[in-house]
């Protein structure tokens, strides 16, 4: 499916390497950005993520007069060509600005201009390190999927040159990859305050997390919260929980 259609705006996937899943439609929906007015998406792909924070953003609007931007960044032309058509097609185009570049560059072009740090980043890195590549017919896919591009060392070093002194860091991995992201953001001096464990259902161990970190304060640091949300309650039948994190953007729950 190219088009996939949501309640508020639609997202074309015909050429980006990966294709929307609900685990990252779950991450972006379990992103709080009610505090946020700078908000930077590492990787955006089809844009997926940054559209789902407009919509809230937009939402939100009758609390706060708070202006809200958010700023993707994408390393591959295809990819970057298609976020813009969907920002475009959207009701937010203004909110909404694309940067085609590798994160690491951008990072440090932001940092000699001096401009505020972002108070909320998100991303779903690539993760694969060793692993063999996908197909070599495929190298979008291979982009989004493996670190050749975008190290987690790299990632945690953009991160920290981006990141306002009070700001949040959402990452969205696979359970293998959990230990070694947050050994090397401690390192880099970020506190890791949230791990959310995504399953299938109550019967299955979970395959992937969304990590909630922060910057340490000294030597007090917050307690890990550990939760956990299960996908499913019986057969293609979603959780009370994972309707309600969906229910603003599914066009079965309109």
């Amino acid at each position: 499916m190219s088009i996939f259609n949501l309640q508020q705006f639609s997202v074309d996937q015909s050429r980006s390497g990966m294709k929307l899943c609900s685990d990252s439609l779950l991450f972006g929906a379990l992103i709080p950005i009610q505090s946020a007015t700078r908000i930077l998406d590492i990787g955006t792909g089809t844009g997926i993520l940054a559209l789902m924070q407009a919509q809230k953003i937009n939402a939100l609007k009758a609390e706060s007069a708070l202006p809200s931007a958010i700023t993707a960044v994408e390393v591959t032309q295809a990819a970057s060509e298609e976020a813009q058509l969907n920002f475009n097609n959207s009701p937010w185009p203004e909110q909404l600005k694309l940067v085609n570049q590798d994160i690491q560059s951008f990072a440090d072009h932001h940092n000699l201009e001096q401009r505020l740090g972002f108070d909320l980043i998100i991303c779903n890195p690539p993760f694969f390190a060793e692993q063999s590549k996908t197909s070599i017919n495929n190298p979008l896919r291979n982009t989004a999927r493996h670190t050749d591009l975008l190290s987690f060392d790299d990632l945690i070093m953009s991160i920290d040159k981006l990141l306002s002194a009070n700001g949040k860091v959402f990452l969205l991995l696979p359970s293998i990859a959990l230990s070694d992201v947050s050994s090397k953001a401690n390192a880099k001096g970020f506190n890791l305050i949230r791990q959310i464990d995504i399953a299938e259902s109550e019967g299955h161990s979970s395959k992937v997390a969304v990590l909630e970190f922060e910057r340490s304060q000294g030597e007090c640091k917050s307690q890990c919260i550990v939760q956990r949300l299960n996908k499913f309650q019986q057969s293609n039948v979603h959780s009370d929980e994972v309707k309600k994190l969906l229910q603003p953007f599914l066009l079965r729950y309109r």
